[in-house]
């Protein structure tokens, strides 16, 4: 037996939809009576969105919801790297119950997908891996979780290589690095080594690039080099990557079309301490650009973190004073790959938002009524009156 939603603001209008075997099984004109002997419940005009999908984030760096964990300023990346381990290092024994509370806020907010990136070094091991995969487990027909190993501390700075290696064989189905010149300081050791465990391990990359301007220029020049030698198209990924808004325009125009070409996808949090990649140039000339929350609250890089990504594409259509319907519409692919326009059969993924739109849903970033995945209410504001 199915269960109808009535009244729901869907395809730019009010209807009444069927839900069953989590898929949307029959979408009908408000006016228009459905069984009285079915299952119904009245969702008073609020508008369906399709739920979110969140590319980089990490649930091993959340600090304790319960305290405030003191920050210093710090001079460079290094010893950012340095105060995290300080930071972090006390709390590890609860990082499933920290790993849970995130996951259970990016629900909240409409995220069922998920990139999330797993530090591993030496010191660490793989036993955050462990957690991280138990998670991906316990969060199974919810957020759909793909698991990157990151050596935080520098691949080869800090001898990662065999570990990396042993968590590919134990969960890990993506590869990355963080800035090859800037911490690792070998361009071509350290994008060897990575697309070298691609290859062998049949993983995808996504590595991080904080570099800046031309040196982090250089660098993605030769991921695309990379990408193209080892046949990986639609299989890297470039998250950060700041130095593609600091060059100038024709620079970032063409590096462009190399990209769309081999089809390696930028990833930004949309940053408002630093530049960011040409988001809207980039989409132009065929770039797949997603959005990422990258902190999702207290950690020992910001205070200012936030699940909601619904609001990081606010965020990016205020930076970019996309005031317009067209552009306002436009930010919904950056979040999901799901289109705005839902279908008979299509999966019973959404989230119900008090919105008059969809371009008003990213004007406002309204809370999430009800978030639902293959049709049941899982998450949101109003999960308690929700159907059963």
């Amino acid at each position: 037996m199915g269960q109808w939603l009535r009244n729901v603001m869907v395809n730019e209008g009010i209807h009444h939809i069927y839900i069953d075997q989590g898929r949307i099984t029959d979408i009908i004109p408000k006016q228009d009576l459905i069984p009285h002997f079915d299952k119904s419940w009245n969702a008073e005009n609020l508008l369906l969105l399709p739920t979110l999908e969140d590319y980089h984030v990490h649930l091993d760096k959340q600090f304790p919801v319960d305290r405030w964990l003191s920050r210093r300023r710090t001079a460079t990346i290094l010893d950012q790297f340095q105060l995290e381990k300080e930071l972090l290092t006390p709390h590890r024994a609860d990082l499933l119950v920290r790993a849970k509370q995130t996951l259970d806020h990016m629900l909240a907010c409409g995220t069922t997908r998920a990139r999330v990136h797993v530090d591993i070094d030496p010191e660490i091991g793989l036993r955050q891996l462990e957690t991280i995969v138990q998670v991906q487990e316990l969060y199974r027909g919810l957020v759909d979780i793909e698991i990157a190993a990151f050596p935080q501390q520098g691949l080869l700075r800090s001898s990662s290589v065999p570990l990396l290696k042993q968590a590919l064989r134990e969960g890990a189905t993506i590869v990355g690095c963080v800035d090859p010149a800037g911490v690792d300081r070998q361009i071509e050791a350290c994008l060897d080594a990575v697309f070298e465990m691609s290859v062998e391990y049949g993983a995808g990359v996504d590595i991080h690039l904080h570099d800046p301007g031309h040196l982090g220029l250089y660098t993605i020049e030769r991921i695309i080099d990379y990408t193209q030698q080892t046949s990986k198209q639609g299989k890297v990924a470039v998250s950060h990557a700041y130095c593609l808004g600091e060059i100038d325009e024709r620079a970032s125009e063409e590096i462009a079309y190399r990209l769309a070409e081999q089809n390696v996808m930028i990833i930004t949090s949309v940053p408002i301490d630093s530049t960011m990649p040409r988001v809207d140039q980039l989409t132009a000339l065929g770039v797949n650009v997603k959005l990422g929350t990258d902190h999702t609250g207290l950690d020992a890089w910001t205070p200012f973190g936030s699940p909601d990504l619904l609001a990081r594409g606010r965020r990016l259509a205020e930076k970019y004073m996309w005031n317009d319907d067209e552009r306002l519409r436009a930010v919904y692919p950056y979040l999901t790959s799901v289109p705005l326009k839902v279908h008979i059969g299509d999966q019973a993924n959404f989230m119900l938002v008090q919105a008059l739109n969809a371009e008003h849903a990213i004007a406002a970033a309204p809370q999430r009524e009800i978030v639902a995945v293959q049709g049941k209410a899982v998450a949101g504001k109003q999960i308690d009156r929700a159907w059963q």
